[in-house]
């Protein structure tokens, strides 16, 4: 609409986007919540975006400026978040505007990835951003705990469970096993206390080792019966072990235990009878936003040579990676792409879109299935060679914005 005007949302502005808001995701606030709002609205360091038409707010989002692990290297990555629009002005191309404003917002942040959870999958994948997780949902009745308790325990045991009260002394817990995986974001206490703390309350365990180190925790809460994990994080395999053996030792208490993991997770093998309820959920997606600093940044595997491949990408809302490129991986796994500004090279070894790319590097998808449905083109053996230069780590994300 011509007429309308998009800009950055400010402290006067707060009323009518907690409004939207509320409407659109259909939450009511009572009037604590509203205030406690505004004043997160006022100091947090978010950046929103709103279109208005006269004075009135007709769609708005928010970009989240936050780091994110992509094989055990921190990238910044912007997180899009709060994305509506008012019912009466809704497929005007509102979000489009909005969506073009903020990548080149995170491209000039730096920020050359980012990450959304999707009301559609459809209506994102159109935009560029692709799924890029999925994660296992468990729940079990509280009679197969009994076979972890009936494993033989060690005679002398090398670490103790026990219950704390802060979460200053999980950072380090948390930071090494999210480097671990593709997609987790890198957490301060400052997210520990407003993120975590509202959305995980409950109790906290921690799994320290002989030495006093620790090596694992657990987030969770006990309501009628049912243990809900919100988090089981451990970095070695004894603090996995013992963590649950603490969670099997409360079978009295329970009827019901219900929590998530990554896609990978092997759970199932600590139990005698693995049929439980599993359900595989599809998450978040993710869209680099910026080709070249990702790809120097990206460390893919490392091989007995170099590889040189010519890709083109197809980006339609940012057009600045759309383009014919020269990637060249080295042994090491270090990588440069080079744009090709000749138009006269024969045909690229690979073509694919930007979330296909995505997708592909963060391991969600291989280059092979995805051009089963059409969505990556090319030579066989160009596309085999890049697949074996992209890093086996699971994505994951423990997260929500």
């Amino acid at each position: 609409m011509s007429n309308t005007k998009l800009r950055k949302l400010t402290a006067d502005d707060f009323e009518q986007s907690t409004q939207l808001s509320s409407y659109s995701f259909q939450y009511p606030l009572s009037p604590e919540q509203f205030e406690e709002r505004r004043t997160r609205f006022i100091h947090d360091s978010e950046d929103r975006y709103g279109i208005f038409l006269e004075d009135e707010l007709c769609a708005q989002a928010t970009l989240l400026h936050l780091n994110v692990y992509i094989g055990g290297k921190l990238m910044k990555m912007g997180g899009l978040a709060g994305v509506c629009t008012a019912p009466e002005q809704r497929r005007n191309g509102n979000v489009a505007t909005i969506i073009e404003k903020l990548l080149q917002e995170m491209r000039n942040n730096g920020e050359v990835i980012s990450m959304l959870h999707p009301f559609s999958f459809a209506f994102y994948r159109k935009y560029g951003w692709e799924t890029y997780i999925e994660y296992k949902r468990y729940e079990m009745a509280s009679e197969h705990l009994t076979s972890i308790l009936k494993k033989e325990r060690p005679r002398v045991r090398i670490g103790k469970v026990s219950r704390v009260h802060n979460y200053e002394e999980l950072l380090f817990v948390y930071e090494r096993y999210a480097s671990m995986y593709h997609g987790m974001l890198q957490r301060n206490l400052d997210w520990w206390t407003n993120r975590i703390a509202s959305r995980k309350s409950g109790h906290i365990a921690i799994y320290r080792s002989a030495e006093g180190n620790a090596e694992g925790y657990i987030l969770y809460n006990i309501t009628s019966n049912v243990m809900t994990i919100h988090e089981l994080v451990a970095i070695t395999a004894n603090a996995e072990n013992e963590l649950w053996y603490f969670i099997a030792q409360h079978d009295s208490m329970l009827d019901i235990v219900k929590w998530t993991a990554p896609s990978d997770d092997t759970f199932t093998y600590r139990i005698d009878n693995p049929r439980i309820k599993q359900e595989i959920i599809p998450y978040f997606m993710a869209r680099i936003v910026d080709i070249e600093p990702f790809i120097h940044q990206y460390p893919f595997a490392i091989a007995t040579q170099s590889d040189t491949l010519t890709i083109k990408i197809e980006d339609c809302y940012a057009d600045w990676n759309e383009g014919l490129y020269k990637l060249v991986i080295a042994a090491d796994g270090a990588a440069s792409i080079e744009r090709i500004v000749d138009t006269n090279v024969q045909e690229p070894d690979i073509k694919l879109e930007i979330g296909a790319l995505t997708s592909t590097l963060l391991n969600y998808q291989k280059l092979e299935d995805l051009r089963k449905f059409g969505r990556v083109t090319g030579n066989g053996e160009a596309i085999n060679r890049l697949q074996k230069r992209i890093s086996e780590q699971t994505s994951y994300l423990s997260d929500f914005f």
